[in-house]
């Protein structure tokens, strides 16, 4: 069979018009197909509120919760009041033990890390979202299976970022959910979750529902991935940072490796490994203007190069000393690494001189402080706040100067075809 897999994310499924308008994308695919959705909107930044506020006991978590029943409530009575009412309890029911898991985390003490308490709690934005969408597709005649992911993908309890056990979840995936795909038929899952083996929900990072996907599109030997924004496609910088940026027709698995390493936000950056090992086009398309050509990565005959640039702010530099001043020697490393991996840091950049080693990471506020108080107790410790990372790819002397004439510069490194730059940023 030729099947297609199609992820959807938040901002596609943000309202009852938005949703309506994903079915009539779906409607209009081959089939087989596989489809995967996300939490509705900004659903995942919502229930990281009801974390933090059961984690540090601070604001009401209940009103937090309250909002995003609300929220979903009102998407539900929209796609379902006028012609299918009896359907909305339905679906209102079918959801209602998933926020009744939420109460109890918000009721009960605190008796697990912040990291396994986020997952089990965030996880609940994309089963809702999933459950919402299936039905609307039966009720207009998209007939669709549901399926949890969450029994098929899974993970080590690396809260917030597991690693997928890959060939278990294969196996899952041919037992479970390839007997359930015919020519006809459409299967929808969730992006971004899994669980362990001891059956708790894990997470795979911030727009994990990418690499997802492609290793539901890995498993099935897929014809193609495409992955639905709201951009034309992968564009060579971020128009939220940069100016006149523009639209890349054709990318190679490994530039699209590159740009997603060093912080270019439109693709997961896992996500390009599993489909180029079995040579699998994923496109990058908009779901605002489906007609449009979109972004094609593969193995394009003709390429040209073109100069990117990845922005990646509220990073934090980090720089360590030996505490009696002698070089930063192999045994000094090897107690930073293992420092790094105890607290499940992800380091964004790094350099090393005779006397000091700096990395640059994500100011994240849940583990930077313990992070950095760990390493005191070992080195002498300097970190800048408040800077990002800028990555360009292909730049010549004179695009760096322009770009950065009036920025301070913390740190630099260049390579002949790319360059990075610790900046400070402006507040």
């Amino acid at each position: 069979m030729n099947i297609n897999v199609h992820k959807f994310g938040g901002t596609s499924l943000k309202d009852a018009p938005f949703i309506i308008n994903v079915a009539n994308i779906i409607q209009q695919q081959n089939k087989p197909m596989i489809v995967i959705v996300s939490a509705m909107g900004k659903m995942t930044n919502a229930l990281e509120e009801i974390v933090k506020s059961v984690f540090y006991k601070k604001d009401n978590p209940t009103e937090h919760l309250q909002k995003i029943k609300n929220y979903h409530s009102e998407i539900i009575y929209q796609l379902f009041h006028l012609h299918h009412p009896y359907k909305a309890k339905e679906v209102e029911t079918q959801i209602h033990p998933y926020w009744q898991n939420i109460e109890q985390y918000i009721n009960q003490p605190v008796s697990s890390p912040y990291g396994q308490i986020y997952d089990q709690i965030v996880s609940i934005g994309e089963i809702v979202s999933s459950i919402i969408v299936s039905e609307y597709l039966n009720t207009i005649g998209i007939y669709n299976t549901w399926a949890d992911i969450r029994k098929i993908l899974i993970t080590d309890n690396h809260w917030r970022a597991a690693s997928v056990n890959i060939p278990l979840s294969q196996n899952n995936f041919s037992e479970y959910l390839l007997p359930l795909i015919n020519d006809q038929s459409i299967l929808l899952t969730q992006g971004f979750i899994a669980s362990t083996a001891h059956h708790y929900s894990t997470t795979l990072g911030r727009e994990g529902s990418d690499y997802t996907a492609a290793l539901l599109a890995y498993f099935v030997d897929a014809k193609e991935l495409t992955i639905w924004k709201d951009v034309d496609g992968v564009l060579n910088a971020d128009p939220r940072y940069f100016k006149n940026t523009q639209k890349i027709d054709e990318l190679t698995y490994y530039d699209a490796i590159e740009m997603t390493y060093y912080g270019a936000t439109v693709i997961h950056p896992n996500t390009i490994k599993p489909i180029q090992n079995k040579n699998i086009p994923l496109k990058v398309k908009s779901f605002l203007n489906p007609s449009t050509q979109g972004t094609i990565i593969h193995h394009p005959k003709n390429y040209q190069k073109i100069t990117t640039y990845s922005y990646l702010p509220h990073q934090i530099l980090i720089s360590l000393q030996s505490n009696d001043y002698s070089f930063f020697a192999e045994t000094h490393l090897h107690k930073t690494f293992q420092i790094i991996n105890d607290f499940s840091v992800k380091i964004n950049l790094m350099q090393n001189t005779a006397l000091n080693f700096s990395i640059c990471t994500t100011n994240d506020e849940i583990i930077i402080h313990p992070f950095i108080r760990e390493l005191q107790k070992h080195f002498k410790v300097l970190f800048n706040e408040n800077v990002a990372i800028l990555t360009i790819r292909h730049y010549t002397p004179t695009l760096l100067q322009a770009i950065v004439h009036d920025k301070e510069i913390l740190l630099e490194q260049r390579t002949r075809h790319h360059v990075q730059l610790v900046l400070k940023e402006k507040k």
